[in-house]
């Protein structure tokens, strides 16, 4: 058995403004209180330590588990909605923090509370990726090179995934930026009851990988999948994957199309100090401007066509960089590239369909 802590952070106004003295009890799975946290001025709790199972447990696709220690988080303020998180996740010798943002509670005289769920990790159990299908990795490896001229990929395509090469994207936009924010559709691309939200783009990285990977993994290995979310998400945007369709989002949480994304979940420190570095470094086939189609799965449960997560443990353990363990799975010519270009995006669409943009 071992030990991780959490600091939970609590702000009010999409995290512009800290708030003192709120009320933050951390529960068991027994829902038994473990610690009674009063915020600073700050927004901050003090680091509390909590049980994990022994790091060894994450280390292996073929562990029994558990993986990490499960806990409840309950956030009350007077006059805000009370906040509830179900299933943070605790892991042996790794710090994590809980960004949580109070909403005004519109009722003052009624008790309002919302609850998150987390769910469990799918590095352990069935995967639905990749989706085929209309929505799906279609247009990316196409792409454009420098001169913004459409090109094909210069390797073999698995048979399963033929289909999916076969008709690029009708637009492309005019240089590859990294967004100031990212919308993010909370569902499948086709479920219009799901909520959009607007996050930091560096934030999204953030809970992804927390989402996606264990964070007591080589770290070779945790900054190769962070170089492979970063570069998944820029080519949603580069490529306007759901924007060209219509969509008033850049990218969905459904692992079936795209990557895991948990609103409110925690967020584990060593992973946020990695993308802190490297949330504006993607990966391209050199001599191509486009981020390239990162496809991934945890290859257990899940196979694909692109990145084994568990694989990149056993690649990194070897001693290989994270570039070297990206070429084990991509192209031989990709290349790391960071770019200084951060904004806003102005896109094509809605409007009228355009060609590629050069």
């Amino acid at each position: 058995m071992g030990l991780g802590n959490l600091k939970v952070q609590v702000h009010t106004g999409d995290d512009a403004l800290p708030i003192e003295n709120a009320n933050v009890l951390v529960k068991d799975a027994f829902g038994r209180i473990l610690y009674n946290l009063t915020t600073d001025n700050s927004g901050n709790t003090e680091a509390v330590a909590l049980f994990a199972p022994d790091r060894s447990t994450t280390l292996s696709p073929t562990a029994p588990g558990p993986y990490y220690g499960i806990y409840d988080v309950e956030i009350r303020k007077p006059n805000y909605i009370t906040e509830i998180i179900r299933g943070v996740q605790i892991f042996d010798g790794i710090d994590s923090y809980l960004p949580i943002n109070l909403q005004p509670n519109p009722y003052p005289n009624q008790k309002l509370t919302n609850v998150t769920e987390i769910p469990d990790n799918k590095l352990h159990s069935p995967d639905p990726r990749p989706q085929p299908g209309p929505i799906g990795p279609a247009y990316s490896n196409y792409g454009t090179n420098a001169q913004g001229q459409m090109q094909q990929p210069g390797f073999n395509m698995p048979n399963t995934m033929q289909n999916d090469f076969v008709t690029p994207s009708p637009t492309t936009l005019n240089a590859v930026i990294v967004p100031d924010y990212i919308t993010v559709h909370l569902g499948s691309p086709s479920n219009t009851q799901a909520r959009n939200i607007r996050v930091r783009f560096i934030d999204y990285i953030k809970n992804v990988a927390s989402s996606e990977i264990y964070p007591d993994w080589p770290n070779n290995a945790l900054i190769a999948n962070i170089h492979a979310i970063v570069t998944f998400a820029l080519n949603r945007i580069y490529t306007e994957w759901y924007r060209s369709r219509g969509q008033n989002f850049d990218i969905t949480n459904n692992t079936g199309y795209d990557m895991a994304f948990v609103e409110n979940r925690n967020i584990f420190q060593n992973i946020s100090n990695i993308v802190d570095e490297i949330f504006n470094v993607y990966a391209r086939r050199i001599g191509f401007r486009d981020p390239f189609f990162t496809e991934f799965c945890n290859g257990t449960t899940a196979k694909c066509p692109g990145m084994s997560q568990w694989g990149t443990v056993a690649l990194a353990n070897q001693g290989m960089t994270p570039l070297q363990i990206l070429r084990s799975y991509y192209p031989r010519d990709l290349e790391l590239v960071r770019t200084n270009n951060i904004g806003p995006v102005q896109e094509s669409y809605p409007g009228s369909p355009l060609s590629v943009r050069k």
